[in-house]
C-alpha cells in the first residue's frame, strides 16, 4: 500500500510547477504600479490644496489655475515610475 502511495506522490509531484521568476516579475510590476498611483494621487492632492479647488472645479476663491500636467520619470527602489506633475 505504501509503494502505491509513493508512486502516486512521485507522479503528482511534477504536475504543478511554480515559476518563481514570473511571480517575482508580476509582484514587482504590482508594487511599481502602486507606487506610481500613490505618488500621482499625492501630487494631485497637493495641487488641489494649492489651488483651493479640485480639478475642473469652479471656485471664486481659487487662487491658481491648472494648465494640464507634464510627465516626469522617477527612479525608485521599486523601479522607474512615470509621474504626471500638475502645472499650476
Amino acid at each position: 500500500m505504501e509503494n502505491v502511495a509513493q508512486e502516486n506522490e512521485k507522479a503528482i509531484s511534477g504536475a504543478i510547477k511554480i515559476d518563481e521568476k514570473e511571480i517575482r516579475t508580476h509582484l514587482d510590476g504590482l508594487v511599481r504600479q502602486s507606487v506610481e498611483d500613490t505618488l500621482n494621487a499625492l501630487l494631485n492632492t497637493e495641487a488641489d490644496a494649492i489651488c483651493q479647488a479640485s480639478r475642473y472645479q469652479r471656485s471664486p476663491d481659487r487662487q491658481n489655475t491648472r494648465a494640464g500636467s507634464y510627465k516626469r520619470k522617477l527612479l525608485t527602489k521599486a523601479g522607474e515610475v512615470e509621474l504626471h506633475v500638475p502645472r499650476l
